[in-house]
């Protein structure tokens, strides 16, 4: 609506204002929600124009986009060059406002169209074609004759010759061309597939490459479609598989997933997990949460707080930790900048506590704290809704309740294991429960208290390893990632784009190469980016997938594409386009790229690799003529003056460049229309 409502605002008050001011007026569109303008919830902007519309008398109908076909019609107009006048025609004395003038005698502007084509072959080039290739030939030597080889010839022949000869039954002729015959899976009629040439295997790249990066079922399809070769599925899985482009854009699905590790502890206080979580802002303006959870005992504090800074961070830490509880051996969290500054790391050299942090974007590293951040948001939840403004208050009740509860994993409640007895609770009082001081030595209650402690610590811990074990069992059913080796390189999940990224590629394209790798269970990789292997740092599994930099050498049976003559591969835009540049002129047919490849000498001195590369001349343009009007326009010395290297910004060469030669100077063809033509755009 917003951009309707500038359209009309724009036409009202500016380009016809002189036209509606004073008289009633109708704007018809096809923008239902501008025609209820006066209910409408606008906001600063939108309101402005009303008060700049508001000096006119206008009313907003709406009817349907097919009866709108006048609006439509226009705005879908291309805007045309401005036609240009000529100012001696006007009138002597008549003034020309300044900006009419400007128009005027602004130069005329030009626009370069390019008309797009697809390379094609006609039947005798195929025909050709198929009776060069080693494979196919060598299969047609015994079909044609309608005589399968003998065994002893069969195993002389190459892998690839054989799996044509099991085909025998399926390969059929048509118009000179050799067919692959088969069924359509749902029972349709039968499909001709073209057998492929290696040289044309170029098919392979466009269908796939060109065609939207599809998978490795549809792009399977595509091409069964349209044509065989031998290995024709595993090459394709091979380059879907290797294809860049699928690497970095597409997310891995299945979701990665690595093998689970733990975060155990012995005894209490020797490992405390923090972590922030952000709730509502409360009435007191706090949003912030500070988690402190003992790793062994689940014993947890939550801190609100008003910001996430480092100061805060560790003052926190050593009111409500430190002086109540003691000092803990490890401090874990995850690496955001309020645990990783170095106020935290001063604090923790003051103390001797020893830091650890989980990898960059993996919360389940610190599961304790994630998990308890769960909890406390249900607890909260469950909160009447005049009191959920006032959570603060409530949040100390809250978490003594999760305190005093006994916890799944330890069959214990963490006040217990953390104080070594049970709190007494209000409901107590009210049912008489209230323990009386028991007769005897202090030093019996001290020995009792150990032996009750001893006797919950051990099993706490042998229920925390077994829970452990069971989930990580659980978890390790579906574990889909393949260990990476030293020197391999890989690309890491992008995490560095802002705002809407819906459409953005799932991986950086920064390669990485791996330093160091875990332990056979291990996750945790030292990888450094390969322009820079001092920048290491540790990356989780699952934020890691393996490149593959070159796939065309490892895709099996693929050779070089071949080009036809006056086509160059590699373009500025894209790495696998083709200019070609038609000269009109006329003049004898050049002959066809098949016949070229099989005429004389050429298929008799090359190896298979080298079949289906033409042996032709780079094309020479014929150079513009130069002369002194030339070289006096640029008023220069230069032995070029007056010759643009590429006047019309022809967007590449229509030279090809031999082996070992250099390519040639584009030359403008004079007095000749040329048409730019760009395959698979």
């Amino acid at each position: 609506m917003k951009l309707e409502f500038l359209g009309m605002k724009w036409a009202m008050t500016e380009k016809f204002r002189e036209y509606l001011w004073g008289q009633n007026c109708t704007v018809w569109t096809d923008n239902n929600p501008l025609s209820h303008l006066e209910t409408a919830k606008l906001g600063a902007t939108e309101h402005r124009w009303v008060a700049e519309l508001s000096a006119f008398n206008y009313d907003v109908r709406y009817r349907p986009g097919r009866a709108n076909t006048n609006a439509d019609a226009l705005s879908r107009r291309p805007p045309t060059a401005m036609t240009r006048m000529n100012t001696e025609s006007m009138l002597e004395g008549v003034a020309i406002p300044v900006a009419i003038h400007q128009a005027v005698r602004q130069e005329p502007q030009f626009t370069q169209y390019a008309v797009s084509a697809f390379p094609s072959y006609t039947l005798n080039d195929l025909k050709l074609l198929q009776e060069a290739d080693p494979t196919i030939s060598a299969f047609l030597q015994f079909w044609k004759a309608q005589k399968a080889p003998s065994s002893s010839a069969r195993d002389k022949l190459s892998g690839l010759v054989r799996v044509l000869l099991r085909q025998w039954d399926k390969i059929t002729s048509k118009d000179g061309l050799i067919f692959r015959k088969v069924q359509r899976p749902d029972g349709g009629e039968e499909i001709l597939q073209l057998l492929l040439p290696m040289c044309l295997k170029e098919v392979l790249q466009q269908l796939h490459d060109d065609h939207g990066h599809q998978g490795i079922e549809r792009t399977t399809e595509l091409v069964r479609q349209r044509c065989y070769w031998p290995g024709m599925s595993d090459d394709i899985k091979q380059w879907c598989k290797d294809c860049t482009r699928c690497i970095l854009a597409k997310t891995s699905q299945p979701k990665l997933s690595a093998p689970m590790g733990h975060l155990l502890a012995s005894r209490p206080n020797q490992i405390l997990a923090v972590d922030f979580t952000l709730l509502e802002p409360a009435t007191d303006g706090r949003e912030h949460v500070l988690i402190m959870t003992d790793v062994f005992s689940k014993f947890t504090q939550a801190v609100p707080t008003r910001d996430q800074k480092a100061a805060t961070v560790a003052s926190a830490l050593v009111r409500e930790w430190f002086f109540r509880f003691g000092v803990p051996a490890r401090l874990h969290s995850d690496q955001r900048r309020s645990f990783e500054n170095a106020v935290v790391g001063q604090l923790c050299n003051l103390y001797g506590v020893q830091k650890s942090r989980t990898t960059p974007y993996h919360p389940q590293g610190n599961g304790q704290c994630e998990r308890f951040n769960r909890t406390m948001h249900d607890l909260l939840r469950s909160l009447p809704a005049e009191r959920k403004r006032h959570w603060p208050e409530y949040l100390p009740q809250l978490v003594f309740c999760y305190n005093t509860i006994t916890h799944q994993s330890t069959s214990e409640s963490p006040y217990y294991l953390m104080f070594g007895q049970e709190p007494q609770l209000p409901v107590d009082f009210l049912l008489g429960r209230i323990e009386e001081p028991e007769r005897g030595q202090v030093t019996d209650w001290v020995r009792e208290h150990q032996r009750r402690l001893a006797v919950a610590f051990h099993g706490a811990r042998e229920r925390l390893q077994a829970a452990a074990l069971k989930r990580k069992d659980r978890h390790d059913r579906q574990t889909l990632c393949d260990p990476l080796a030293e020197g391999q390189l890989v690309y890491l999940k992008n995490f560095t784009m802002r705002g809407r990224t819906r459409i953005q590629d799932a991986w950086s394209p920064v390669l990485h190469k791996v330093i160091q790798a875990p332990t056979p269970d291990g996750v945790v990789y030292s990888v450094a980016p390969v322009q820079d292997l001092g920048r290491i740092r540790q990356v989780h599994r699952t934020m890691m997938k393996a490149a593959n930099v070159d796939r065309a050498s490892e895709l099996p049976h693929m050779q070089e594409v071949p080009q036809v003559t006056g086509m160059q591969s590699g373009g500025e835009e894209h790495d696998q386009g083709a200019w070609v540049m038609l000269d009109p002129r006329g003049g004898q047919p050049e002959p066809s790229y098949a016949q070229t490849l099989l005429q004389g000498d050429l298929v008799d001195n090359v190896t298979p690799q080298e079949e289906c590369v033409p042996a032709t001349e780079p094309f020479q343009a014929p150079m513009l003529p130069t002369g002194s009007n030339a070289e006096g326009l640029r008023r220069s010395t230069r032995a070029t003056a007056g010759r643009h290297r590429n006047l019309h910004h022809l967007p590449a060469s229509v030279l090809n460049q031999a082996d070992g030669a250099t390519n040639s100077q584009v030359a403008e063809l004079e007095g000749c229309i040329t048409a730019i033509f760009r395959p698979w755009c």
